[in-house]
């Protein structure tokens, strides 16, 4: 049996028993006020044409790409939402079908980008930098960030209706890995101190410096198992893949 409930639909149904359907996103923070994190959208999802609609997130890096994981382009399309703090009402909002997702091709990284129809910048809606080619090694340790996600700070729990954000700082792979011995040397992690930090649903999100220039460093890969235990969030880096990602979009700086 074919989809044939258009996820423009969906979002109807989302909105209206959000509680029932979307699980826990940032952990502790604060709610994002207007016009500020416009790099961020929200992308519905789903695993199969069964299978319940998911939530996650994306960043804007140019007017025409989006960089997200693999673990949200499941199926043959996903609705990205744009312009908004409500993950699924944006102002924009585009279905991208899978023809346009493109995959690392080291199947162990879960980076992804999605080429989406061209949008014109304003003040609901700017992308975000990528770090430059002269930056790859630095690893922005101890630098001012901020994560964002749309709901609250435990497993399960109900989700609030705006974008909320954390301020954390990157801490060095040694330390993480005294939580996660099998951190990879493309993985960067966030503190968990606050107990701030990524819940469910967050997957896909930016992770962003804020010291100087706001610049992309991270995409929020994986979550603690206890949400609100203090424990490092798991994020892919960013530096990492800078060729990959100007051999498939073009964009790179100097």
């Amino acid at each position: 049996m074919k989809l044939v409930v258009t996820l423009l639909i969906l979002t109807f149904l989302i909105s209206a028993s959000a509680k029932k359907k979307v699980r826990a996103r940032i952990a502790g923070g604060y709610r994002a006020k207007p016009y500020t994190m416009t790099y961020l959208v929200g992308i519905l999802f789903a695993k199969s044409h069964l299978s319940k609609i998911e939530l996650g997130a994306g960043t804007i890096i140019s007017n025409q790409w989006v960089i997200t994981v693999r673990n949200v382009l499941i199926y043959e399309f996903i609705e990205v939402h744009f312009g908004s703090r409500r993950p699924w009402w944006g102002y924009r909002r585009k279905r991208v079908y899978s023809q346009n997702f493109y995959f690392h091709f080291d199947k162990n990284r879960t980076l992804a980008l999605v080429k989406v129809p061209y949008q014109k910048f304003d003040e609901r809606l700017d992308r975000v930098r990528i770090p430059s080619y002269k930056d790859w090694r630095n690893h922005y340790v101890g630098a001012k960030t901020v994560i964002c996600g749309w709901g609250n700070g435990k497993v399960g729990g109900d989700p609030p209706d705006w974008l909320r954000c954390a301020v954390v700082k990157p801490i060095t792979n040694e330390e993480c890995a005294k939580y996660y011995p099998q951190l990879q040397y493309y993985e960067m992690c966030t503190s968990g101190d606050d107990n701030k930090g990524i819940c469910d649903g967050d997957i896909g999100g930016s992770v962003v410096s804020f010291q100087g220039k706001m610049m992309l460093i991270g995409v929020i890969n994986l979550r603690p198992a206890n949400c609100s235990g203090g424990w490092p969030s798991i994020h892919v880096r960013i530096s990492n893949h800078l060729l990959w990602i100007k051999t498939v979009t073009g964009i790179s700086y100097r």
